[in-house]
């Protein structure tokens, strides 16, 4: 204990008694190196937007007590990594089960690694700053996004060039390549690793040691709220994923649009969210009430997908209400689980709710495509149109919920700051 006290007073710089400055009086840390400065934490939020740079996969739950602020975070990258160099390895030898391999090692760190994000987000920021950090971690995963879309294609083309064909090979190079963003996301894992567990010492901080086991049957203690947030989360995105995913398609058959024009309409919805989010969040921490905010995030994807479905105007208004929506949504719903559940059930809520979020998104993939082939497009819209309504009722049960139970989920900021206080003193 006491060598932990020294090392403590180490770090902060403390001075030895027989020093000529005023004794007992700590050396002030540099803000970059102080865990209690804003300066430092921002240094903290860089390398997190920068640690979910990489594309994630599929997810796994975390039901045991592996600490998702430490090695967790640096196993799940090496996940990422291993996965991904399998993964090109499996396109230059030609071996498509490979291939199929290396995605499942991927999928395996690469949602685990969004549930540590979020944990992390929680852990620094937890209090006024959160909607924020959620915002920009969209914002960072959007561009990352963008980024790929854009420039594997002109790599592919290069390495075409340099090699002399297409094909296998050209594809596997291509992608062992773009792991360099895997790469990165282990160095900022390593990084926040040292970083989390220097700031527990200089500011005793017990962050995930709660000594309570983490299980997976700590689900069953989740509350009435958490579960509707659950569901807001599986029926909204359930109507922005698959859309996106056949909007091309329908913008050309619909609306008769080039297949160039069609692309550009259909990612103005990331294209929006990559600025938008950061903006949003700051927004939801400046007022707070963020059930509020969810309920007009969803209202207005409700209306986007209503004049995209029975309406012929131009659908650059609806794609750009749902980009914004879109954005708005991510920043007040997903802070919202860090307060309804304690802390050492973080890591299982926000796993979990990875978990069912893609198991939503994989089964209303499938169900869109049935519908497409058997009613079109109309009708497709119509089943999203039925998702969307599902969630606005949920996030109205949410409120009423909330209300009845005297909960914090609607505070406003200033609210939210007189309790933080409150449970200081």
């Amino acid at each position: 204990m006491e060598e932990e006290d020294e090392e403590v007073r180490a770090l902060l710089g403390d001075r030895p008694e027989g020093d000529s400055a005023v004794r007992g009086a700590p050396r002030a840390l540099p803000a970059l190196c102080d865990p209690s400065h804003l300066a430092h934490r921002l240094v903290v939020l860089l390398l997190m937007c920068l640690l979910g740079f990489a594309i994630f996969a599929m997810t796994v739950p975390l039901p045991s007590r592996l600490r998702l602020n430490g090695w967790g975070t640096v196993i799940f990258s090496c996940f990422v990594c291993i996965g991904q160099v399998i993964f090109a390895l499996g396109g230059i030898v030609n071996a498509f089960w490979l291939m199929e391999f290396g995605r499942f090692v991927f999928g395996i760190g690469g949602e685990s690694l969004a549930v540590a994000q979020n944990t992390y987000a929680v852990s620094w920021f937890k209090g006024k700053e959160l909607n924020l950090v959620f915002g920009l971690q969209l914002s960072m995963a959007r561009i990352g996004s963008t980024v790929n879309m854009n420039l594997m294609g002109w790599l592919y083309t290069k390495i075409e060039t340099a090699l002399g064909s297409s094909g296998h090979t050209t594809l596997g190079v291509t992608l062992m390549i773009g792991g360099v963003t895997c790469i990165l996301s282990l160095i900022c894992a390593l990084v926040l690793a040292y970083l989390d567990r220097r700031a527990e010492k200089i500011l005793h901080k017990e962050q995930g040691k709660t000594g309570e086991v983490i299980k997976l049957t700590d689900i069953k203690d989740f509350s009435l709220p958490l579960w509707l947030i659950f569901l807001i989360c599986i029926c909204y995105y359930a109507a922005v994923f698959p859309f996106i995913g056949l909007g091309k398609v329908f913008f050309i058959e619909k609306f008769r649009f080039s297949s160039q024009s069609a692309s550009a309409i259909n990612s103005i919805v990331y294209v929006i969210s990559a600025p938008m989010s950061p903006v949003f969040g700051l927004l939801v921490d400046k007022t707070g009430k963020n059930v509020i905010w969810v309920l007009c995030a969803v209202a207005t994807t409700l209306v986007s997908h209503m004049m995209l479905a029975f309406t012929f105007w131009n659908p650059w208004i609806a794609m750009s209400l749902l980009g914004f929506s879109y954005s708005l949504l991510a920043c007040a719903l997903w802070p919202m689980v860090a307060f309804v559940v304690p802390e050492h059930l973080l890591g299982t809520a926000y796993g979990f709710m990875q978990s069912i979020q893609n198991l939503g998104l994989a089964v209303i993939s499938i169900l869109a495509g049935m519908i497409l082939d058997t009613g079109g497009y109309l009708l497709l819209e119509v089943f999203f149109i039925a998702c969307v309504s599902l969630a606005l009722f949920a996030v109205v049960c949410l409120y009423l919920v909330n209300r009845a139970r005297g909960g914090n989920l609607n505070y406003s900021a200033k609210q939210r700051e007189e309790l933080k206080l409150s449970h200081t003193e």
